[in-house]
């Protein structure tokens, strides 16, 4: 093992040990969401009236859990599978809802650290919520897998409200029954109608693809563990009513399936934005953009969970059950979205609405959803974390035009040469000033079915990259900036050098895949004396500290 690869391996471990001891609970093996670099103290989440509370957020953790299992993996070490094994069997022991099988966990609930009392933001009624998190299930279930299984479908249960409709809310409630086998209970029935767009199905919840992605992760994994045929075809027909929903030309992804139905007089104040004022891009756009300006239709606000999070959870859910279909349904919608919105001379993302129309310099004329009045709209340099679901999409259905396009990609970030037909590699860097955890991901894939040697030294030099940029030689955590006042432990930058070390022992495939960011909480905060909504990625995890040592990496 070179001194490089030594030295990794011992700040990872280092930082799992870390987040064993000075997370814990006094009391339990309930382990804080993150830490303050200097003090050591857990993250707090502070209420308006400023009351404080330590945050074990166990849908914050699942990147965590990934990582102790595959740091035993790689150091030959169980104590931190055993780690994991424990935390995860006291949380399913003491932090589940009874009556609706739901975790006391996600967007919007967390449990005091200490005292194991569920916690959440009033303003969001301690709901049950999840947006691509995609918990590690296969651990929760080798643990306690009646638990689990009641939560897969308790979640169904709870957030699906019409299931002829197929009509969804985000948020769950706790305390509600649901009867046995649900998914028998009801037949997938026709929901969109490609043939009456630009028209969509009217709901009262939101089909927001990130949460519904986290239903059909659920339903999927509910199949692997019964058998049951009901939960795979609720699974692949909740994400096919997003296919039948792309734009029928460019084939370009929706964020939701259906239009918000108005139900109340939409007020005179444009900065009323609830969704029972109806659809509010239409709201916002249409008089100026017609019948394309509907919620399903906007890629000018955050495209990461249509391009990131949504296909690496699906193709995983689609590769488990041997699905060529819906791999394709996949592919589709990656290569329409990179075809019109992929800048690649100036290697930018355009923003625009799903039909093409290009909105670069695009100034909003009234306040709305998605920003106030006088917002101007600009292309964003593109993330070479796109190489991962572009990579793993082009492997799993050899699709020539994917080829080209990771090819292209990876040339445009001078990461070197792939060939266009299979993407072996020609030539490649020997460094890159690149800092992405999953680019790491993507070189490790990439390896899995061109193995070289060159590989791993690229990626190699992306962990160097990400080591002086995020590692905190202090106390052993990573954080996301260099100022930055507390560390994270669901970030998966630490989970990517570890694959690394597992790829150089030939033992990656063993490893849970990265599919996630990580989970976050959202609610109410009151900042600069007036009551805001925030995350807490936003109000703890970006709060800057003075004077930090940051490593400066070693040298590859």
């Amino acid at each position: 093992m070179s001194e490089f690869r030594r030295s990794r391996l011992a700040i990872v471990t280092r930082f799992y040990q870390q987040a064993l001891t000075l997370a814990r609970s006094e009391n339990s093996p309930r382990l804080a969401d993150g830490l303050c670099v200097a003090s050591g103290k857990p993250v707090c989440w502070t209420y308006p009236d400023g009351r404080r509370v330590a945050m074990s957020n166990f849908a914050s953790q699942q990147n965590l859990m990934r990582g102790l299992t595959a740091s035993s993996i790689v150091t030959g070490d169980d104590a931190f599978l055993r780690q994991a094994q424990e935390t995860t069997a006291y949380f399913l022991d003491h932090h589940v809802d009874q009556r609706s099988g739901l975790f006391h966990w996600g967007g919007h609930l967390f449990v005091d650290l200490n005292s194991g009392h569920p916690e959440g933001p009033e303003s969001k009624a301690r709901v049950h919520e999840l947006k691509h998190h995609f918990p590690y299930y296969d651990l929760l279930h080798q643990i306690r897998p009646e638990v689990t299984k009641s939560y897969l479908q308790g979640f169904w249960a709870a957030h699906v409200t019409d299931w002829k409709k197929l009509d969804l809310t985000r948020h769950g409630e706790y305390g509600q029954p649901f009867p046995a086998n649900i998914f028998q209970q009801h037949r997938p029935e026709p929901v969109v109608d490609p043939h009456q767009w630009p028209q969509l199905p009217e709901t009262v919840g939101l089909t927001f693809v990130n949460a519904s992605t986290d239903l059909i992760y659920a339903a999927v994994h509910y199949y692997r563990y019964t058998g049951e045929q009901g939960a795979l075809d609720w699974a692949k027909h909740l994400y096919h009513q997003f296919v039948l929903a792309r734009h029928p030309d460019t084939g370009m992804p929706v964020y939701q399936f259906s239009s918000p139905q108005q139900r109340e007089p939409v007020p005179d104040n444009d900065r009323l934005t609830y969704s029972w004022f109806g659809d509010r891009a239409a709201r916002q756009f249409g008089p100026e953009f017609g019948a394309i300006a509907r919620e399903a239709n906007v890629l000018f606000r955050d495209c990461w969970p249509l391009i990131m999070d949504n296909p690496l959870a699906m193709m995983t859910c689609a590769e488990q059950v041997g699905d060529r279909q819906w791999l394709e349904w996949i592919a589709d919608g990656l290569k329409a979205y990179f075809r019109y919105a992929w800048d690649e001379q100036d290697n930018q993302m355009i923003p625009m609405w799903n039909s093409g129309q290009d909105m670069t310099g695009y100034t909003f004329v009234r306040d709305g959803y998605y920003g106030d009045k006088g917002t101007t709209l600009s292309r964003q340099p593109a993330d070479p974390a796109y190489l991962l679901p572009l990579m793993k999409a082009a492997f799993l259905t050899d699709d020539p035009e994917l080829y080209r396009l990771a090819s292209r990609m990876f040339a445009r970030f001078e990461l070197g040469a792939l060939d266009p037909v299979t993407l072996a590699p020609i030539h490649l860097a020997q460094t890159t000033s690149c800092t992405s955890a999953y680019l790491i991901f993507a070189l490790l894939e990439l390896n899995q079915h061109h193995p070289a040697p060159e590989l791993l030294h690229l990626a190699d030099s992306v962990a160097e990259n990400l080591l002086a940029q995020h590692y905190h030689t202090e106390s052993g955590l990573f954080i996301a900036h260099s100022q930055q006042k507390n560390a994270r432990f669901d970030d998966p930058i630490p989970y990517a050098l570890v694959a690394i070390e597992a790829a150089y022992q030939q033992c990656y495939a063993q490893l849970p895949p990265l599919l996630s960011t990580g989970g976050y909480l959202h609610g109410e905060q009151r900042i600069a004396g007036e009551i805001k909504v925030v995350y807490d990625r936003d109000v703890i995890y970006e709060q800057p500290y003075p004077e930090m040592a940051m490593s400066t990496g070693p040298a590859v």
